[in-house]
């Protein structure tokens, strides 16, 4: 009579189907790259369950059947793809990371910009208005200002750079993303112009740069007097020489 136990008899080791799941789970984990640090655990976890599965079987082969290599096989592969995909990952990360905050950077002006140029729209229609209203009379910058600041369609929008920020403020300097909204006056070759100011301040490749929009108010030119003709003379660029020089 033999004293061998027929195959079918036998139970599977303690550890060793833990071991296979492991093993297949660790090289899941290494392939998708983020998962690399659970796949070394994994890799482990299934190297010391196959050990133990194969200790248990060879201390009593009458209970437990032969324990076949797939945790300890898929336990060093989910151990070694890492080592193996870190070069990969370093590479896609220099090439995605950069393209990342640029695409970042590149929404959050397009976001601003949207803001700044509803501002504007608002701005131009509040100077029409007044107008309107008061023909012939020069719309004053600081009423239009205030209209702009309680205007409830301005005050809806968001700052995309600084949610914490305003969207709309006034004055000339302010957080990045919010929309600055002043009272602007300039003087060029005897014409001064009346305008509201706007600009925003965003991050473009590291470097802060500004987006800037005018709605004009009004404009008065300097006259000094007329000619025998009745033409009007107004002041002449402060570089422009002298008649008879």
């Amino acid at each position: 009579m033999s004293d061998a136990f027929p195959t079918s008899a036998l139970i599977p080791a303690p550890g060793a189907k833990a071991a296979k799941v492991c093993g297949i789970l660790a090289i899941v984990s290494a392939l998708t790259c983020v998962g690399i640090p659970v796949a070394i655990v994994l890799g482990i976890v299934a190297l010391v369950q196959q050990a133990k599965a194969k200790r248990l079987a060879k201390t009593d082969p009458q209970t437990f059947a032969p324990v076949p290599s797939t945790g300890l096989v898929t336990g060093i592969i989910g151990l070694v793809l890492p080592v193996v995909m870190l070069p990969f990952v370093g590479i896609v990360s220099a090439i995605a990371i950069p393209a990342l905050l640029v695409q970042r950077e590149r929404a959050r002006e397009l976001a601003v910009q949207r803001n700044l140029d509803q501002v504007h729209a608002r701005a131009e229609a509040a100077v029409l208005a007044w107008q309107s209203r008061n023909p012939g009379q020069p719309a004053p910058q600081e009423a239009i200002i205030g209209e702009l600041l309680k205007d409830p369609l301005l005050q809806g929008l968001k700052n995309p750079v600084d949610p914490k920020a305003a969207a709309l403020e006034a004055g000339q300097a302010g957080a990045a993303g919010t929309v600055m909204v002043y009272a602007g006056r300039e003087e060029d070759a005897g014409v001064t112009t009346w305008s509201i100011k706007l600009q925003a301040r965003v991050r473009r490749g590291g470097e802060d740069h500004l987006l800037e929009r005018e709605v004009v108010t009004h404009t008065q030119e300097q006259v000094q007097g007329r000619t025998e003709d009745g033409w009007e003379v107004v002041n002449p660029p402060a570089d422009m020489p002298a008649a008879g020089n």
